[in-house]
């Protein structure tokens, strides 16, 4: 399958319909091109992000007692929610 597509002045695309569905790519959603010979260059979807780290979610949370199972849920809720406003 082969299919045209114009370049826009801010160096723009639209990716057709069919190209996106054969990709399974949505919108807000990367792609990677890569570079083949001169002249040419592919692209496909993105891996997914990874996960960001919980990494010292409980630093200063627990003044040096085991952390317990709400200490950690709360953690990860304020996290999530300084993720969503970031």
């Amino acid at each position: 399958m082969e299919l045209t597509t114009k370049l826009t002045s801010k160096g723009q695309v639209t990716i057709p319909v069919a190209v996106r569905r054969k990709l399974g790519v949505k919108a807000g959603e990367r792609v990677v091109f890569v570079f083949q010979r001169p002249g040419e260059v592919t692209f496909r979807r993105a891996a997914p992000a990874a996960a960001p780290s919980s990494r010292g979610i409980l630093a200063g949370k627990t003044n040096g007692r085991i952390a317990t199972v709400d200490d950690i849920r709360n953690a990860v809720a304020e996290g999530a929610a300084r993720g969503r406003r970031a």
